[in-house]
């Protein structure tokens, strides 16, 4: 018979049972445990915290000097991508009717900006902005059993207490701890890039405001020296009927002595007529110039076309454009000003004219559509500066016709194509509020 014995114990090997002691104070001299795991997660600590002191250094040294916006934001994005990993960085900021959020960066996807104003829309903003602190917001749209392949992650930004915008990173990290090293740094990184550009986009509104300033200046400059030829022009073309009825008068006494042949005094006949009516016409249309307080009426919209139409003829004429009237007749009267249809008319006009060549032509169209009278104008010309809002939103003109459209609680529309032409859309709404 043999006995078989099984030995079961297991001792610790020898490194593992060695310990770490440390001092927590020299004033008490009391020895603290360390583990060896800790002690090796703590020189991995310093190792973070020193590659983050390097990064936030780096990176301030960058933004010293920069002065746009656009560059700002890029290399921003750049180090919040070394510090977390993500597929998309933007940073989004209030519109001034605060009804949505607009990226900085003007490539920011489609997809990133319906993701956050739908957030937005749905009140997790609202929550998120109480909270005051970076908060993941899973995509559901890529929701799989084993979790949301892509999440968003949100920093409110504030500008002395008040929701400025935020920051949105599309990233596949699950977590993001308060008290992580990777929040911290990216909260460094806002705090110090925020009032930078606060600073620099209230430079650019200051700047654009300046601009606008002197070109309204300059416009009041020109429009009181229009006002006072306009003035001039009305009492020399009142002097001028006086002379015209002399020339009718001494034409007839020489017609009927039959000293000169009847196509003479006929063709004088004509000129002064022609003269006498373009005089009247004039006169009629100069009260544009008259400062007198101005209130909505009922307003023929094709009897002021046609009166337009009737004075700068002779310039179409000069010109070589073509100019077609298609209006709606037994149109409903819009409740406006007709001074004001005018002042939008001659401000449409002085556009086609800068860019008209000879041969172009004009439609003009009026139409009655759904309770609103559309005033259309075509050209075959492409009219420079119409095809982008950008820049026809600075053209002073263009601002001219949009404030008195507003005054008629009115829109206008442009569209410019290379071989399209342009269309101007003037709408006035048929209800509109009365202001007594």
């Amino acid at each position: 018979m043999r006995l078989i014995k099984e030995k079961t114990t297991e001792y610790e090997s020898f490194h593992k049972s060695l310990q770490y002691f440390t001092k927590q104070s020299a004033a008490r001299g009391d020895l603290k445990l360390i583990s060896f795991e800790n002690h090796r997660v703590n020189s991995n600590l310093l190792e973070k915290y020193s590659f983050f002191v390097q990064n936030v250094s780096s990176f301030q040294k960058r933004i010293q000097n920069i002065e746009s916006v656009i560059e700002l934001n890029s290399i921003f994005q750049e180090f919040v991508k070394k510090i977390i990993f993500s597929k998309e960085v933007e940073i989004f900021l209030f519109n001034d009717s605060r009804r949505n959020l607009i990226p900085l960066n003007s490539a920011a996807t489609q997809t990133h900006i319906a993701a956050v104003n739908k957030a937005y829309k749905d009140g997790i903003l609202d929550w998120i902005y109480e909270t005051k602190k970076a908060t993941i917001i899973p995509d559901l749209n890529l929701l799989t059993a084993n979790g949301s392949k892509l999440n968003q992650i949100i920093f409110p930004i504030f500008d002395r207490k008040v929701n400025y915008g935020l920051l949105s990173i599309l990233t596949p990290i699950t977590k993001v701890q308060d008290d992580s090293l990777e929040n911290q740094s990216v909260q460094i990184l806002l705090s110090m890039i925020i009032p930078m550009i606060i600073n620099l986009r209230q430079k650019q509104s200051i700047n654009k405001l300046y601009q606008e300033l002197q070109v309204y200046q300059s416009k009041m400059k020109n429009d009181f020296d229009t006002y006072a030829i306009g003035e001039l022009a009305q009492g020399i073309l009142e002097e001028i009927g006086e002379p015209l009825q002399v020339i009718l008068s001494y034409t007839n006494d020489i017609e009927n002595e039959q000293t000169v042949e009847s196509e003479v005094t006929d063709k004088i006949k004509q000129q002064v007529k022609k003269i006498s009516d373009l005089a009247e016409r004039l006169v009629k249309f100069s009260g544009l110039n008259k400062p007198q307080p101005q209130k909505s009426q009922p307003c023929e919209i094709n009897k002021v076309l046609r009166e337009f139409i009737n004075v700068i003829k002779t310039t179409l004429d000069n010109l070589g454009l073509e100019c077609e009237l298609d209006l709606e007749e037994n149109m409903p009267p819009v409740l406006s000003d007709p001074k004001d249809i005018k002042q939008m008319l001659t401000s449409i006009f002085s556009i086609i004219k800068s860019n008209s060549k000879k041969g172009g032509a004009i439609v003009i169209q009026t139409k009655y559509i759904k309770e609103k009278i559309v005033l259309s104008v075509f050209t075959t010309e492409q009219l420079v500066g119409l095809s982008n809002p950008e820049e026809y939103n600075s053209n002073i003109t263009v601002k001219l016709i949009n404030e008195l459209m507003k005054k008629n609680e009115g829109v206008v529309e442009f569209n410019s194509l290379p071989l399209k032409g342009t269309i101007i859309h003037l709408i006035f709404p048929m209800k509109r509020k009365l202001n007594l």
